[in-house]
């Protein structure tokens, strides 16, 4: 069975397209056992996400995408592991919160790498998607990448560092799937399927879409290359998941726990091995 380790509801404020409810709902649906909900910079939609999930024998997954300076600003996301790890991320975002105007410019609201570093404890990261730390270092050019990779396992430790792959049929996506899959297997790193889930079901995307434009002060007939390219961001199950890994070159898929799963407690999530 799979499980969504990747998903932001509407509390990513003009990024996700559905409430907490409406993604457990969703999951519901498809008799997913557990989800992981990371919205961007905070846990505001943890309690509502974790109360649905409670009243539908779902099991919730809780942790936030950060936006971190390395020096460049990229979005992490970590998933809570331990009680400690809860506590680590809650103060990571109050150090982000408390330092910048309420109506902070993007970027201007983040943490710093040695504030990462102190708070790491109990945390779990995913290597993020097309704002996330590899894809910034692939924009610096040589070596970039693999000295990330070394800087995330030396900060989280290894066994708390997963590569992160989503697949949206898009070129530049894939470019940087493949760049991550060799970095995994250059340095024995776990890979995990994700959605980068931001509406429940295909039919918010219209909503995403207009939250899109209102965050970027255009009109919908206006925005272009700023809205989504299709509408594949949203709840899959287990089997159209697979399948669409399945037909990645040189990768196997297989069953695994949840990296943050507490310990004696097994949920499936879609692994990859690299070949």
């Amino acid at each position: 069975m799979y499980v969504e380790m990747h998903a932001r509801s509407a509390f990513s404020f003009l990024e996700g397209a559905s409430v907490p409810e409406e993604l457990i709902a969703a999951g519901v649906e498809l008799q997913m056992p557990a989800m992981a909900l990371l919205d961007r910079d905070g846990v505001y939609g943890a309690p509502r996400f974790h109360l649905s999930a409670k009243k539908n024998d779902m099991k919730a997954h809780i942790g936030a995408e950060i936006t971190v300076r390395l020096p460049k600003v990229c979005s992490l996301p970590v998933l809570v592991k331990t009680r400690q790890g809860y506590q680590n991320l809650c103060r990571l975002i109050t150090l982000m919160k408390l330092r910048v105007p309420k109506h902070a410019k993007p970027g201007e609201c983040s943490v710093t790498g040695e504030e990462l570093a102190v708070h790491a404890a109990g945390l779990v990261c995913l290597t993020g998607t097309f704002d996330g730390p590899i894809a910034a270092a692939l924009n610096n050019g040589d070596g970039e990448p693999q000295r990330t990779i070394e800087w995330l396992s030396d900060v989280f430790g290894k066994e708390n560092v997963y590569g992160e792959l989503q697949r949206h049929f898009d070129r530049e996506e894939e470019a940087r799937n493949q760049a991550v899959i060799d970095l995994a297997r250059r340095n024995h790193l776990p890979l995990l399927a994700t959605n980068g889930v931001c509406h429940a079901t295909t039919a918010r995307r219209e909503v995403s879409d207009v939250f899109t434009c209102i965050r970027n002060h255009v009109r919908l007939e206006t925005a272009g290359r700023l809205l989504a390219r299709n509408s594949e961001r949203y709840l899959k199950s287990g089997a159209t998941m697979q399948k669409i890994f399945a037909e990645s070159d040189g990768l196997v898929v297989r069953k695994a726990g949840a990296p943050a799963a507490v310990p004696g407690e097994t949920v499936d999530v879609l692994m990859l091995d690299a070949c």
